[in-house]
């Protein structure tokens, strides 16, 4: 109930000429993802990935368009499902980060057969660290070392005030 009352404020705290225009940017949104939906599907192979794109976007479009149908009803609930919509664009990033994972694990399977390092980790290990690089960190961990400790001495030194404190006020 707390949260549809927030978005519901949220779309009351928008510009008019923006409320008015949610039906406008919807529409507009939905028919960029059913025109990418459909490139997706006229693609000559359709791997598994690229199927997962073409359901997540054919999804964005219906949950688009359905938002630009709900505002003449109902004005916050469009803001709503315009949100919806938009929030599934993170399960796009995911399926990026879940592919760039596979490849990465895929690569490390194929140079543990083969015997050898993967070539990019073998030209990290070649060229870093320099010289540079090693007082660049030396640099860094010093001045983190030195930060930790000044945080705890300031921790003690509350914990100590705080012990002090009780034990006047005890008395």
């Amino acid at each position: 109930m707390i949260a549809a009352s927030n978005n519901v404020d949220e779309f009351r705290d928008l510009p008019r000429w923006l409320q008015r225009m949610i039906p406008f940017i919807s529409v507009m949104l939905s028919l960029l993802a059913f025109s990418y939906a459909l490139y997706l599907y006229n693609q000559e192979s359709l791997e598994f990935v690229q199927w997962v794109r073409l359901i997540v976007f054919t999804m964005i479009s219906v949950v688009l368009l359905l938002s630009a149908i709900f505002y003449f009803f109902r004005a916050e609930l469009a803001w709503k499902w315009l949100i919806g919509g938009l929030a599934l664009l993170p399960i796009l990033l995911l399926l990026q980060l879940i592919l760039f994972l596979m490849t990465i694990i895929k690569m490390m399977i194929d140079s543990l057969f083969q015997g050898s390092l993967p070539e990019p980790v073998r030209l990290f290990i070649e060229n870093y660290p320099s010289t540079f690089d090693i007082v660049i960190l030396a640099a860094l961990f010093i001045v983190g070392l030195l930060w930790l400790i000044q945080k705890l001495k300031k921790q003690k030194t509350k914990e100590s005030e705080e012990r002090l404190w009780r034990t006047n006020h005890r008395l």
